[in-house]
């Protein structure tokens, strides 16, 4: 999501919340997890989906999260929903599309023009 829909007691950057997750590691839920943009767009651009599918299995292979908890990703830009879901950020003054959609097991529906939802 682009705004925060809830408030959460826990905040992790991206790379610390994989890093948690794939070591099946305590994480605190309700949280929020921010800068995957970031994480994504440093990442070499034909790297991108690679890192995707990495981050992807790690969120189906945790025990870190149970069904039911909730983890709202909040990120700097903008939901684009064309024929993949994607994230438009704004970096170096030009867009830059995220396929961000790829990192869930279920496509995300757009709920509001700020939020999406999906199950990992």
């Amino acid at each position: 999501m682009t705004d925060r829909v809830a408030e959460t007691n826990s905040e992790l950057a991206a790379l610390e919340f994989f890093r948690l997750a794939e070591r099946d590691a305590d994480i605190e839920t309700p949280l929020t997890v921010t800068a995957l943009e970031d994480l994504l767009y440093n990442a070499e651009e034909e790297d991108r989906s690679g890192v995707l599918a990495d981050l992807r299995q790690i969120l189906r292979e945790t025990d870190s999260l149970k069904a039911g908890d909730a983890v709202q990703f909040l990120i700097d830009g903008q939901i684009h929903d064309a024929a993949e879901f994607q994230v438009r950020i704004e970096r170096s003054g030009e867009g830059v599309y995220l396929d961000i959609g790829q990192l869930f097991v279920e496509e995300p529906k757009t709920i509001t023009p700020e939020q999406a939802i999906s199950r990992k």
